[in-house]
């Protein structure tokens, strides 16, 4: 008899369960018409993969009492997916290396298998190439039955409310693969999606690093972002504006930036016309760019401008003017990220995490020293 691959979807699922500890002799696993709700499939498809577990004497059928666990099989080790962008833009720089490592480490305790994707190839968020090279990752996940995926999602662009990768994260969610974000949110900001989520907390971040330039005498702070609308810059965006309310500023829309930082006249075409005695600056890749055109422009760091900044990439101690950012929790990301993903598969149907872990204010040069 041919077995349907819907079947197969159900069979999986409920051996996972089985092999990972989500259900133990004794237990009843959902009924008939729980799983049918659940993957949308008619009824005598969900009984067809309860049958296969009988006969593997896994499962009883108890007539009007549902199915109880009668035997596990041997637990085996699992396999996750990984989609982190950045590694191969930029893998000197790139932040979320300790985020992997982390992964990879908790996996190898426990005999576990990571399988790492990079679908970024260059600076472009409009790289038509982006999004099929995610699908291309999702279709291997899918197709090898992993465990779990730990994804980074596409940033939000301009005319999007959600992410490109939204869809692909639903995909897997009907494959009955938990999904656990890491960094970003699928949704633009300050929504939240229903999926797992951890990372830092970017409004705290933008909280502080508003706050320290306050504190040091600045006045007229602006902020420089990127074009997209990624839910970590936006969080980032909110918390600088709350700051400056809360010290009696007032703020001011005109003073968010949203723009290309690397190169033309655009940092410098503002800062001629604004003036401002600081900025915030989304990360800290950005920032050396903002940084090398007020130089080169003949402008004093920190003398005549303060810079702040995000993520304490390696780069940030070296540049010529030592950048001041909030240090990113890493290693506390990666660590947290896999214990969600296994409280969620052990608890599938629990409430969705948003995990928010603090970062820490590394004060340097561009943000020091006597005003002008």
């Amino acid at each position: 008899m041919r077995i349907s691959k819907k079947s197969n979807l159900v069979y999986a699922y409920l051996l996972r369960g089985l092999e990972t500890g989500r259900y133990h002799v004794g237990d009843r696993i959902p009924t008939e018409r729980e799983l049918a709700d659940r993957f949308k499939l008619s009824r005598p498809t969900v009984a067809g993969s309860i049958q296969r577990l009988v006969r593997a004497k896994l499962i009883r059928r108890i007539p009007r009492a549902g199915s109880l666990v009668i035997n596990v099989p041997t637990p085996r080790p699992l396999t996750f997916g990984l989609v982190i962008l950045d590694q191969n833009r930029h893998p000197d720089e790139s932040i979320f290396k300790v985020v992997i490592e982390e992964i990879f480490r908790r996996a190898a305790v426990e005999r576990s298998t990571v399988i790492l994707h990079d679908p970024s190839r260059g600076e472009d968020m409009n790289d038509p190439g982006l999004f099929q090279r995610y699908q291309a990752a999702v279709d291997e996940f899918i197709r090898r039955t992993v465990d779990g995926v730990f994804l980074m999602p596409q940033l939000v662009l301009p005319d999007q409310a959600v992410s490109a990768t939204a869809g692909i994260a639903e995909e897997l969610e009907k494959a009955s693969v938990p999904v656990v974000l890491i960094d970003g949110d699928i949704v633009r900001y300050p929504d939240r999606s229903h999926f797992d989520w951890v990372g830092i907390d970017n409004f705290h971040s933008g909280y502080t690093m508003a706050k320290h330039l306050i504190a040091s005498g600045c006045r007229r702070i602006d902020f420089f972002a990127i074009t997209t609308r990624h839910s970590t810059q936006e969080a980032r965006i909110a918390g600088y504006m709350r700051a400056l309310e809360d010290h009696g500023l007032r703020p001011d829309a005109k003073g968010i930036h949203h723009g290309n930082l690397l190169g033309g006249d655009f940092v410098m075409k503002i800062l001629r016309q604004r003036h401002p005695e600081a900025v915030l600056v989304v990360n800290d890749f950005q920032a050396a760019a903002v940084m090398q055109q007020a130089l080169q422009a003949g402008i004093k760091i920190p003398r005549e401008l303060r810079i702040g900044s995000f993520d304490d990439l390696p780069i940030a101690s070296h540049l010529p003017v030592p950048l001041t950012t909030i240090r990113q929790p890493v290693a506390a990301i990666g660590a947290s990220a896999y214990q969600v993903m296994q409280q969620r598969m052990n608890a599938p149907d629990r409430p969705p995490v948003h995990l928010e872990i603090k970062g820490e204010l590394i004060v340097r040069a561009s943000s020091s020293g006597v005003m002008k």
